[in-house]
């Protein structure tokens, strides 16, 4: 059974605030459409990998229109950094077609400005596009309410008793998206993943140096 509290979640953002505060994602070029294209391109490799597909694809084509009317094996061949080419062209020109059909237009800032439970939901409805890809756009290009978790979060939580052994990250992130206030959720899920990269790493936790020792039951 879950163990997480809005209480808690408030210990835990303000033992962690001091790490990067209110950070916020960069602009990337492309706009809308190429938060959500990056995205596609994030799941199951790094992030130097998906940075460098994305680039690769924007240099050779520089538009979306362009992209759109490519032929797959060119597509695949740009995002070569970024891997699964096979998967990844068809639902880059699935999402493009879907964008145009709504829109008449490449640009997804639609997503802005329609209510954000109906973004969320046209988002994991594109092949490619999960909840967390969903949340992450939502959260950091409209400041919606969404609680994203990658495996450090994941990891981090349930060391800390929020949750049990083999909470999957969709369960996680659902709770978190209903139980964390609104204006937490981006500093927090900044602030826990840099802890992940660097503190709480999933061999070797650095407890001795972790601002969260004192609250947390999996300390060493």
């Amino acid at each position: 059974m879950s163990q997480v509290s809005e209480s808690k979640i408030r210990q835990i953002h303000d033992l962690l605030a001091p790490r990067t505060g209110n950070a916020h994602k960069p602009p990337r070029e492309g706009g809308t459409t190429g938060a959500l294209v990056a995205g596609l391109l994030s799941q199951n490799t790094t992030d130097h990998n998906r940075d460098l597909g994305y680039s690769r694809l924007w240099e050779r084509f520089g538009s979306w229109e362009a992209v759109a009317k490519a032929p797959l094996g060119e597509i695949a061949d740009a995002i070569r950094p970024a891997g699964m080419m096979n998967q990844r062209p068809p639902r880059i020109l699935a999402l493009l077609e879907a964008i145009f059909e709504r829109t008449g237009t490449f640009s997804a800032d639609f997503l802005l400005e329609i209510p954000h439970e109906e973004a969320f939901e046209w988002l994991i409805a594109r092949e490619g596009i999960g909840e967390k890809t969903a949340a992450v756009f939502l959260l950091f290009y409209r400041g919606a309410p969404y609680f994203p978790v990658d495996t450090h979060i994941r990891r981090i939580l349930i060391r800390l008793g929020f949750f049990p052994d083999g909470t999957t990250a969709m369960e996680v992130q659902r709770k978190m998206t209903a139980m964390c206030p609104p204006e937490l959720m981006m500093p927090l899920h900044l602030n826990i993943i840099d802890l992940g990269k660097n503190v709480c790493r999933p061999r070797n936790p650095k407890c001795e140096i972790c601002e969260l020792k004192a609250a947390c039951p999996s300390a060493l």
